[in-house]
């Protein structure tokens, strides 16, 4: 993974661009149109020729740290030439984790977690992960210069999720990576064998498995706080923002880092989660278009698109209580949202996708 120009922590007060159509980008050229469910034609892409540039301003960061302002010019044109059904898989992690938490901290515990950079998350909904709604959004993506963030075009507005709509939504730390750690975020030095966390609650184990850790904060609960407030903040960490599999293991390093609450509590896993997030988000379909509408796509979205899913939402006018339900202006976006409903690909479709009054 290579370096990536921070957007300061844990965001930037600008007004957002992604959520209607930007000043400093235009929605330009012809209409491009996913068909509605009785279709079976597929997106319809303008000839080259009369498609219209469009110009974006950024910032680079350069080797030498020096930054250099640029413009970047670039053609829009979907990735995707028709629409097809796709069944995204949220592996593990997830909103509805939190209620483990809530499960596992007593009272005590709760009030002192909640002093910490991640007490928030008790506030938040356990929200259900609507994978149809991803994937038609990634259905919409189109071409962007920028590899540090994804365009999508809706109708005719162009929309644009980056690391500061992530930062927004979830209140996460997104700046740069401290000078003890590389580039991937992983602190270069690490004490060797186990940690004294580890070896503690797992005897015998020099290495645990997230599933392993799951089944413990479900099945126990710990007298002392401040282990259980390590515990759990390992478990968020690894297991909502940086989702995987639950066969993998335990980042090492989270066992050792945590043993210093504040450098634990200061650390950006805000940028750490949204580049995991982002990298699945962006390879999601790559490979797998298929030329028919009756093929099935599967995959699996890592690190935590329940932050895009929610950005989705921001993204139109007004959303029914079928879908989703909205209980005002909250800090951090998240905490707005509650009662996510999952929802059919084909009426996402129609009602949504397909419809230029809603977005």
């Amino acid at each position: 993974m290579k370096s990536h120009p921070s957007p300061g922590a844990p965001a930037p007060s600008a007004s957002r661009i992604q959520t209607r159509s930007s000043s400093n980008i235009a929605a330009a050229g012809p209409s491009v149109r996913a068909p509605g469910p009785s279709s079976s034609a597929g997106h319809t892409i303008s000839p080259k020729s009369n498609r219209k540039k469009h110009k974006m301003p950024i910032s680079m960061k350069m080797n030498d740290g020096s930054v250099v302002d640029k413009v970047l010019e670039f053609e829009e044109e979907h990735y995707h030439k028709i629409w097809f059904y796709g069944k995204p898989a949220l592996i593990s992690g997830g909103l509805v984790a939190i209620n483990l938490v809530k499960k596992f901290l007593t009272p005590t515990q709760k009030s002192k977690f909640r002093s910490t950079s991640f007490g928030r998350f008790l506030d938040f909904e356990p929200l259900v992960f609507s994978g149809q709604l991803v994937h038609c959004m990634l259905l919409k993506e189109v071409f962007h210069l920028n590899p540090n963030e994804m365009m999508f075009k809706v109708h005719e507005t162009l929309l644009k999720f980056s690391i500061s709509d992530f930062a927004l939504i979830n209140g996460l730390n997104c700046a740069e990576y401290p000078s003890f750690c590389n580039e991937d975020g992983i602190p270069k030095q690490l004490p060797f064998g186990s940690s004294w966390l580890c070896s503690k609650y797992f005897p015998g184990k020099s290495s645990i498995y997230r599933g392993d850790l799951y089944d413990f904060l479900d099945q126990n609960q710990v007298k002392d706080d401040t282990d259980a407030i390590k515990l759990v903040l390992i478990f968020i960490v690894d297991y909502i923002l940086l989702s995987k599999k639950d066969n993998k293991l335990v980042d090492k390093y989270l066992w050792h880092m945590v043993d210093s609450l504040d450098m634990f509590g200061s650390f950006p896993w805000g940028r750490k989660s949204f580049f995991l997030t982002l990298e699945y988000l962006k390879k999601a379909l790559k490979g797998k278009q298929t030329d028919s509408q009756q093929d099935v796509i599967y995959y699996e979205l890592f690190g935590f698109p329940t932050a895009f899913q929610i950005w989705i939402y921001e993204c139109f006018i007004s959303l029914p209580k079928t879908v989703i339900s909205y209980n005002g202006p909250k800090i951090p976006r998240i905490c707005s949202w509650s009662k996510a409903f999952k929802s059919k690909f084909f009426s996402l479709n129609e009602k949504f996708f397909d419809c230029e009054e809603v977005c």
